[in-house]
């Protein structure tokens, strides 16, 4: 079992699912891309074996690779 993003569709009122990813660091720059997108809020990124990410994580991550990041 890979990695997956869970996140609210505003427009379809709806918690969706992505696909599976194979490594948390792609599950998080799907996250970011959702997130970008207006109407889409993230609420998880879960691994294998019940790991979730926490939030603060997550937006830590958005931080260091969203535009004006450092590269």
């Amino acid at each position: 079992m890979g990695w997956h993003v869970r996140y609210i569709d505003r427009d379809l009122k709806h918690e969706m699912l992505s696909r599976e990813w194979e490594t948390e660091e792609e599950a998080l720059e799907h996250a970011w891309d959702l997130a970008r997108r207006q109407g889409k809020e993230i609420t998880a990124v879960e691994g294998p074996d019940d790991v979730i990410v926490p939030m603060d994580v997550i937006e830590s991550w958005f931080e260091k690779h969203g535009p004006g990041a450092a590269s």
